[in-house]
């Protein structure tokens, strides 16, 4: 018994699982990440979240001082890896893409490090397929990574070659999304069959012909069946049935299966399963700014915290050393709210001129690398006085004069 919950829970010696042990409903099929991704809203929900990961910069930075300033580091093959070519195949951006997919989807993403051959610096970060991973716990903090190769080859890497991004889990390995919304992917396929059948018979219902007249012979039904199919399928109207014959509906119409309410509904749903705003996904809403900085702050923000920490503690040896995403080109919303961030950040003596140009992808200017601020503040008590320091300016009612 004891091992039965321990199952249940997930945190226990073997072979971890990602997915429930029992479904609330009853699916047809099980769910698969590519029957997922053939959904609209899945597919929007992704996409929204792997874009906004993979348009912030990782940095590796290097920390200078007692008060935690920090300046960038430009060399070096951990500065490669991180900012120009991850392995041979991928961007960083491509990289990031690969890995958060898979933590959106499996639960998990698997980074392998590869090490130079006869050296001992990382010269590549590889992301692996989560179905061809099998995550085990023998005990102890002792965590193995079984990989199965695509020429059919097991090979087992132990905790240290292993990045392992985990999404919500037992701490072992992440639950799978797919697996854990399986009831609504389900819904979802069926709601869109049905939308599928309705265009596919030109919105006409299936039903059954009733006569109050006499049992007809066999070949008097097979001739009217025949004619009512060729009126049916012939786009005429309506078809008219001889007298005596009636149509009773066998199905409900999508008015009254609130079809379009349904497949509302099921996208509202996969925005709560990603943690997405549902005025996100339809645009339509009138405070646009305000839920992508909710997005912003309650999904990207956290999933950057971990994916910082687990590359800090893996790939990281000099606590001096940082691994931070560039998350402040989240807030370009519009330029207007940019210029005005950057102007209370200069004007306030939080960032330099220059950093505010690196930003913008401007080259450094001399003379803008020190922090500035405004002095133009003075006690109630000295208003109306002159102060020697200020130059004098020209009041607005005073005509300037002619040179």
């Amino acid at each position: 018994m004891w091992d039965f919950i321990k199952g249940l829970l997930g945190n226990y010696k073997g072979p971890q699982r990602d997915a429930p042990y029992t479904s609330i409903t009853q699916a047809e099929t099980a769910p698969t990440v590519s029957n997922a991704l053939q959904i609209p809203a899945v597919w929007e929900c992704v996409q929204k979240i792997v874009r906004a990961m993979s348009c912030m910069p990782l940095d590796l930075l290097r920390v200078i001082d007692e008060d935690g300033n920090m300046e960038p580091v430009r060399s070096g093959e951990l500065h490669r890896l991180l900012t120009e070519s991850p392995n041979a195949c991928m961007t960083p951006a491509d990289f990031i893409k690969v890995l958060t997919t898979d933590y959106l989807l499996y639960g998990n993403a698997y980074i392998r490090v590869d090490y130079a051959r006869g050296a001992d610096y990382i010269a590549a970060l590889t992301p692996l397929n989560p179905k061809q991973v099998r995550v085990e716990n023998h005990g102890g903090g002792v965590v193995k990574y079984v990989y199965n190769t695509e020429d059919s080859a097991v090979v087992t890497y132990p905790a240290d070659r292993i990045l392992h991004w985990k999404g919500i889990g037992n701490g072992i390995k992440g639950f799978s999304l797919v697996d854990f919304a399986r009831s609504t992917l389900d819904e979802a396929v069926k709601a869109q069959n049905a939308s599928a059948d309705l265009f596919k018979n030109k919105g006409k219902l299936n039903g059954i012909l009733c006569s109050d007249s006499p049992i007809l012979k066999d070949n008097q039904v097979k001739e009217f069946l025949k004619t009512f199919r060729e009126m049916k399928n012939a786009d005429i109207g309506v078809p008219l049935l001889p007298q005596g014959f009636r149509f009773q509906s066998m199905g409900l119409s999508p008015v009254e299966t609130q079809l379009l309410q349904t497949r509302e509904f099921i996208v509202q749903e996969f925005a709560r399963w990603f943690g997405i705003p549902y005025g996100l996904l339809t645009g339509e809403a009138s405070d646009l700014v305000e839920l992508s900085n909710y997005f912003y702050e309650t999904t990207i923000l956290p999933m950057c915290v971990e994916l910082e920490q687990i590359l800090q503690n893996r790939l990281i040896q000099d606590p001096e050393i940082k691994i931070k995403f560039r998350t402040s080109v989240l807030k370009r919303m519009s330029d207007q709210t940019r210029i005005a961030m950057q102007t209370s950040y200069a004007q306030n003596g939080l960032r330099t001129r220059n950093e505010l140009r690196r930003e913008d992808g401007y080259s450094r200017i001399d003379g803008a690398d020190e922090l500035t601020a405004q002095n133009n503040l003075f006690p109630v008590s000295k208003l109306g006085q002159n102060d020697p320091t200020q130059t004098p300016q020209t009041p607005l009612t005073t005509q300037p004069q002619k040179q």
